[in-house]
């Protein structure tokens, strides 16, 4: 039986998600996200569970999808490879999901990394985290809900800026541009992320829930809309000669730092 990649543990009334695939720095892969999008089904039909905290094993939070699957798709040029890879129901399982999530960003969330963590209500950072939407670096498009979430959050020229640049964004500009709620020392970011979903699962639950349901369709009565355009333009972007020579690049450049 192969490890788990979503770790999961209760801490009292707020459950714990750990992505668990440190070696590859968190990758997203198939079996990781089917793990996430079962946790949460779960998380959301038990009564005792009040909050969740989302963080990374190892150093980091996540560094995005899975290059190696990335280039098994280029390679093959198979679009029904790239519809299956490219489903929605993941992202509107973390969108539609009813009960407060923190991020606990503890390392580099990049692509995906930074997508999931926009999907999550409140997001902490580690003082030596950074967040990165590396996109445009392997020759595709802002996913996960990211092309409506993120210019909500920091603004239309911010996070322009970020997916245009692919530049990593640390802890510190994070917290100035509303990217970040709370910026912690690193051995102290799960006690802080802790702390805030506790004070947030003290609360009455049917309130909480309801209030996190009113604030998002207040601030995201597009998102439904947004998720179809963006999953083409992305599947599109995957289709073409320079993602694949892009994501072979960043593979080749993988392999020498190892070496090195």
């Amino acid at each position: 039986m192969s490890e788990p990649t979503v770790l999961i543990k209760d801490q009292g009334p707020v459950r714990v998600f750990t992505l668990n695939r440190p070696e590859q720095l968190n990758a997203l892969n198939h079996q990781l996200g089917k793990e996430l999008m079962d946790g949460l089904a779960e998380a959301e039909n038990d009564a005792q569970v009040r909050a969740v905290v989302l963080t990374g094993a190892g150093r980091a939070f996540s560094a995005g999808a899975d290059l190696s699957r990335f280039a098994a798709m280029a390679a093959q040029d198979n679009s029904a490879a790239r519809e299956s890879f490219t489903g929605l129901g993941f992202p509107r399982a973390m969108a539609n999901f009813p009960k407060p999530i923190i991020a606990a960003v503890n390392g580099p969330a990049v692509g995906w990394g930074l997508t999931v963590s926009l999907m999550c209500d409140l997001r902490v950072m580690a003082s030596d985290a950074y967040f990165s939407a590396g996109f445009v670096r392997v020759g595709v498009t802002p996913e996960f809900g990211s092309s409506f979430l993120l210019p909500a959050i920091v603004g239309l020229g911010r996070a322009l800026d970020m997916t245009l640049t692919a530049r990593k964004v640390p802890a510190d500009e994070a917290l100035a541009m509303g990217l970040a709620n709370r910026v912690a020392p690193g051995e102290g970011l799960m006690d802080t992320a802790m702390e805030l979903a506790d004070q947030v699962a003290a609360h009455p639950a049917p309130a909480v829930e309801m209030a996190k349901t009113l604030i998002h369709h207040g601030a995201g009565a597009a998102l439904e809309q947004v998720l179809d355009y963006e999953i083409r333009c992305f599947r599109s972007a995957m289709a073409t000669p320079e993602h694949k020579a892009a994501v072979e690049a960043m593979l080749e450049a993988i392999k020498a730092r190892r070496k090195g």
